[in-house]
């Protein structure tokens, strides 16, 4: 980005990316509880772009191809048949559009029901379980969840939840709070951390290959409609 200052000269503006100075990574207090729902929920609405980011492009080739038949019949027949053709192509897109929308939106509803619902129930109540939130200037802007339950296997606990506000990203806070979570891992004695992502989570992904999580499984999306998206499986032997 560039200015111009007062002799009328171009000069570069220099962009300043917020500290991560002062974050804080601690144990998850019950008047986090509207803060933490907030953040998810602000996150996964980001998930929707991603999506659509990895779904739309093998969309719009097939819209391309159509447009170009469309063109080539209108020069023979009419006009109206590329009106008409753009016209569905128009309403097909805005249709994936709106059901990547809806689906993720019953995603994260179904998150608000389960363990977001009582979270001191979920993670600060069970053995080995626990929710940690990245503090910065008095607010919560980031939070992960490390769960052990009865269909875990001994030894086992399943990384969930891991958010960052969108004001705060690449601050570092998202290794912080894996950190964090480690580190609570080993002296509960874990032997394996868990996960499941997307294949639209490239960042996310990103991060958990660095701290030496393994791919172990690849799950197709369920929907035809987003077969060109995946479940990742990932696990970190401790």
């Amino acid at each position: 980005m560039f200015t111009v200052n007062d002799n009328k000269q171009v000069v570069p503006t220099v962009m300043h990316r917020p500290s991560m100075e002062g974050v804080r990574i601690r144990s998850y207090d019950n008047t986090d509880y509207n803060e933490c729902r907030e953040i998810f929920t602000e996150g996964m609405q980001q998930l929707i772009n991603l999506i659509t980011r990895v779904v739309f492009p093998k969309f719009l080739w097939y819209i391309a191809v159509a447009t170009i038949l469309a063109i080539m019949a209108s020069l023979k027949w009419s006009i109206w048949i590329f009106i008409v053709s753009v016209f569905i192509c128009v309403v097909l897109s805005a249709l994936l559009y709106v059901h990547i929308y809806l689906e993720c939106w019953n995603y994260i509803n179904d998150c608000l029901k389960a363990d977001l619902m009582d979270i001191d129930k979920s993670y600060m109540s069970n053995e080995g379980s626990h929710m940690w939130v990245a503090e910065w200037n008095g607010k919560v802007v980031g939070m992960v969840g490390l769960i052990h339950h009865e269909d875990h296997k001994p030894g086992v606990a399943e990384l969930q939840r891991m958010s960052v506000s969108t004001t705060c990203r690449k601050m570092g806070i998202a290794r912080k709070l894996l950190d964090e979570l480690l580190k609570h891992a080993r002296e509960q004695r874990f032997e394996k951390i868990i996960l499941t992502t997307t294949s639209a989570q490239g960042p996310a992904v990103g991060l958990y290959k660095k701290y030496g999580f393994k791919l172990m499984a690849v799950f197709p999306f369920p929907q035809k409609i987003l077969k060109d998206m995946e479940h990742w499986s990932f696990d970190l032997q401790l």
